[in-house]
């Protein structure tokens, strides 16, 4: 089982029994709870941002960016009639609902401690000591500098603070094609419980990730845990 939407759908309706006893003492039941929803541990829904014009694409240096299956068809149903054109366009635009991915504040003491309970496989591992934010559940296209790519457009944003950017993005690559992206943050930047709320953002090619964590609820037997 890796990170992800199984353990989310296993553990509905279960409680939070995990909060108050040392690790130590946690079961399997626990090591769920934890990695199904949690103030660590949250189901978000993508968002997949707007279609490329043409001269976007150019500028990119990538055509092949959000181009649409059959758009060439499209183009040339247009040399006929104009009204099939614009239809045969739009469809060609339609893109399937994209669906949900986990994202977890992995560097918090509760979440590693769950993953080695629940016996989860490609647990993320990074070297050094950083905030780090995993998302699962979304495999970007592989490519040349792809690491720094992602590195350049994801942030945490504290309520009323300034945005501050990764030091480094990792992607593990699993062997049945998916992939987990983990975003490494310098601790030189303060979280504490009188942040409001920190807001995590990212993209991995045309999809949106924004999701909301609350430092007065990341406490685990009383101390904070980023």
């Amino acid at each position: 089982m890796r990170g992800g939407v199984v353990v989310h759908e296993f553990a509905q309706g279960r409680g939070r029994s995990w909060k108050n006893k040392p690790v130590e003492l946690w079961d399997s039941s626990d090591a769920i709870q934890v990695l199904a929803d949690s103030p660590w541990v949250k189901k978000v829904r993508l968002e997949r941002l707007r279609d490329l014009s043409p001269d976007e694409r150019r500028q990119a240096g990538d055509w092949q960016a959000d181009e649409g299956h059959g758009v060439g068809l499209a183009a040339l149903a247009g040399l006929f009639n104009p009204a099939l054109a614009a239809e045969a366009i739009a469809r060609a635009h339609m893109h399937p609902d994209p669906g949900s991915i986990v994202v977890r504040w992995e560097s918090a003491l509760p979440v590693r401690a769950a993953e080695v309970k629940a016996g989860e496989a490609g647990i993320p591992s990074w070297k050094g000591d950083y905030y780090a934010i995993a998302v699962y559940g979304i495999t970007p296209r592989r490519r040349f500098n792809l690491e720094n790519e992602l590195k350049g457009i994801s942030y945490i944003r504290p309520d009323k603070k300034k945005d501050f950017k990764p030091v480094k993005v990792t992607i593990q690559w699993h062997d049945d094609g998916s992939s987990t992206i983990v975003y490494l943050f310098s601790r030189s930047h303060e979280i504490s419980r009188k942040d409001a709320n920190l807001q995590f953002v990212a993209q991995v090619d045309r999809f949106f990730v924004s999701q909301f964590f609350f430092p007065a609820e990341m406490v685990f037997l009383g101390q904070p845990e980023y």
